[in-house]
């Protein structure tokens, strides 16, 4: 019976699955950078305003996530036990 794999053969995947991962890093890392960096302005009212709507987008996340998570605590009838220590 002949094996099917041979240390080569681990020693090659192994190498193609690290490019594989080092690339999707590399990915990752530069959207990233393109989502969070600071926009390109003209002039202080365009930054300030940016800023702005961003705190204001993030406020709006957060209150919806709040209310979700209320509805859905509603939903599955998940209470807070109210149990006495004795």
């Amino acid at each position: 019976m002949e094996n099917k794999y041979s240390m080569e053969i681990i020693r090659a995947r192994k190498l193609e699955k690290k490019e594989k991962l080092n690339n999707s890093k590399d990915k990752i890392f530069r959207l990233t950078q393109r989502l969070f960096a600071p926009p390109q302005t003209k002039s202080k009212m365009e930054l300030i305003m940016h800023n702005f709507n961003s705190g204001m987008a993030a406020y709006d996340g957060i209150m919806t996530g709040i209310r979700i998570y209320r509805r859905v605590k509603d939903i599955l009838g998940i209470r807070k036990s109210n149990r006495a220590v004795k």
